[in-house]
């Protein structure tokens, strides 16, 4: 691993022999580390300074003090430094894009850069008008129809960077031939990040490849002022309705821990998550049995995969109908607007606009509190 963590100013220094045997005291190279303004909820990336140079650090490891892999960003009108060994070296601002993730694209339109957007994993996934008609005019490439990268087609279009997330480690992350081509990988981890600010913070680590740093900082502080505000309502609520989430797949139901993204929304819009006491960050698979014993009274279900109405619903698991939820007609998902392959765009938006997620569920939720609000990522399930 490499530990970068914790900031401090290296020099590395060796003795030389004079012609007079006296020995004299050389700076070879001095590698300064300074501290940078550090993400306030992200606790998977930070900011530094290596000499003067931009640099990100990626904690993939369940060791938080563990840093699996350094970014070095340096400016295309200079060369290219050599500071830290295994760092990952970015010209920046990078122009040429590919885009390995919705939720990517997104903060690059916020960022008012997609029009870097040289190539995509699966037209499939957007409901975005403006990479569905790249792909269609072969502006944008497609480079994983499949589960696997296609190196062949990533080589030949050789992006000046690739998004995509994964475990923090480019050199796991990422296909070896790609990366020996010379084309870095920004591994993003919003995906491990616990609460909806965390993961929303991660445009500042997009911004950072595209000298975009105080825009994503002005766009993310409007988010979090408006979902400040709106947790204000929810704080100030006694009653708290009960609420579960997903369905069962095959033979597990795969439940959000307490600690999840999903539990600490649930929490911010005011309802009582069943599992809230369970204290894992992941996924709990649980049999049906369980999971019925435990939410057949709850007052809401929340996000059912693509289903779109109780008949489907019924199609998956026929005894679903023995729910309150289901019964009282307290379901809802997250699916109202979605493309013709049924892929929502509330993972492709709803990540990077946590403050629009939690209207719509204050809006479930406590519908007295939020009279004006229109369901925009959500729809209730007939």
């Amino acid at each position: 691993m490499l530990n970068f963590k914790v900031f401090i100013s290296v020099s590395f220094l060796f003795l030389l022999s004079c012609n007079n045997a006296s020995q004299k005291e050389v700076a070879v190279l001095e590698i300064r580390i300074e501290k940078d303004t550090p993400p306030v909820y992200a606790k998977r990336f930070t900011f530094g300074r290596t000499n003067g140079y931009k640099t990100l650090y990626i904690f993939g490891s369940q060791n938080s003090a563990d840093t699996t892999a350094v970014f070095i960003l340096y400016p295309k009108t200079q060369a290219k430094p050599d500071l830290i060994k295994n760092a990952f070296y970015v010209a920046t601002p990078v122009s040429h894009v590919a885009c390995m993730g919705t939720v990517y694209s997104t903060m690059l339109q916020k960022l008012n850069l997609l029009q870097t957007i040289v190539a995509i994993e699966n037209v499939d996934y957007y409901n975005n008008a403006f990479i569905i008609e790249g792909v269609k005019q072969s502006k944008i490439k497609e480079l994983s129809k499949g589960p696997e990268i296609n190196v062949e087609q990533t080589l030949l279009l050789h992006p000046d960077l690739i998004i995509t997330f994964g475990m923090g480690d480019p050199k796991k992350d990422m296909n070896d031939k790609v990366l020996n081509a010379g084309i870095p990988a920004a591994i993003s981890l919003d995906h491990l990040e616990e609460t909806p600010l965390a993961r929303a913070e991660w445009i500042k680590f997009v911004a950072a490849f595209f000298d975009k740093d105080k825009l994503a900082d002005s766009l993310f502080k409007i988010t979090e002022a408006n979902y400040k505000v709106l947790k204000l309502i929810t704080d100030s609520l006694t009653v708290k309705p009960t609420v579960f989430t997903d369905i069962k797949y095959g033979d597990a139901w795969y439940m959000p821990g307490g600690n999840s993204y999903i539990a600490n929304l649930l929490a911010d819009a005011g309802a009582n998550y069943i599992w809230k006491d369970q204290k894992q960050t992941g996924s709990i698979p649980l049999n049906f049995e369980t999971v019925y014993t435990k939410a057949k009274d709850a007052d809401y279900w929340i996000n059912i995969y693509m289903v779109n109405s109780k008949k489907e619903l019924l199609g998956y698991e026929n005894r679903y109908n023995l729910f309150n939820a289901f019964k009282t007609g307290n379901i809802y998902n997250n699916n109202k607007i979605a493309n013709a392959k049924n892929y929502s765009i509330y993972w492709e938006e709803g990540i990077c606009n946590p403050d629009e997620v939690l209207k719509d569920l204050i809006k479930i939720f406590h519908p007295e509190s939020s009279t004006q609000h229109q369901l925009k990522y959500y729809k209730k399930i007939e």
